[in-house]
């Protein structure tokens, strides 16, 4: 892997760890997940491979509020349905 890529890899999964962990409740919040993903798209510009990760992890974020859900923080394990 050159160098790139490797920042592509990099940048995304910080990126998606940062607001995988992150609730989204407020517009200010979902304010601030739009800037990060134009930083983090700008900073990626030029990399083709950092820009369609980027993509897929945006839409894998979106993924979990669809329809109105939050999602649980990732490792959780106080479930109640069960």
């Amino acid at each position: 892997m050159n160098e790139n890529e490797e920042r592509a890899f990099r940048e995304t999964y910080q990126f998606y760890a940062k607001w995988r962990e992150t609730i989204i409740e407020t517009d200010e919040q979902w304010l601030d997940f739009a800037r990060d993903v134009q930083k983090t798209g700008a900073d990626l510009e030029g990399n083709q491979l950092g820009q369609r990760l980027l993509s897929a992890a945006v839409e894998s974020i979106c993924d979990l509020y669809k329809n109105g859900m939050k999602p649980m923080p990732a490792g959780y394990f106080g479930r109640e349905d069960l």
